[in-house]
């Protein structure tokens, strides 16, 4: 029911690491457009660094599906109702 110190810094820091990581596509991609004049594409990245961008897909897609569980979980604890015992009376 309620969630104790660890789980709400765990919490946290997860939150606080998906922040940093989309902040940081973000900044990197307006700085790139600052430059060049036009967003860069990810296909052309990933063929520059060769066969190693197939870890930083699983790193970004690890972000992305963290992000979109800790959402889900929270969600899910803001709308959850808390059980209510209703006894019929049969008539008394």
């Amino acid at each position: 029911m309620f969630r104790n110190a660890q789980q709400n810094r765990i919490g946290g820091i997860l939150w606080y690491a998906v922040l940093i990581w989309f902040s940081s596509s973000i900044l990197s991609q307006a700085i790139f457009i600052g430059f060049y004049g036009t967003p860069y594409d990810a296909i052309d990245l990933f063929g520059g660094i060769g066969p190693a961008y197939i870890g930083l897909v699983i790193i970004e897609m690890t972000m992305w599906a963290l992000l979109a569980g800790l959402s889900v979980a929270k969600m899910v604890r803001k709308l959850k109702l808390e059980p209510v015992n209703i006894v019929p009376s049969l008539g008394k």
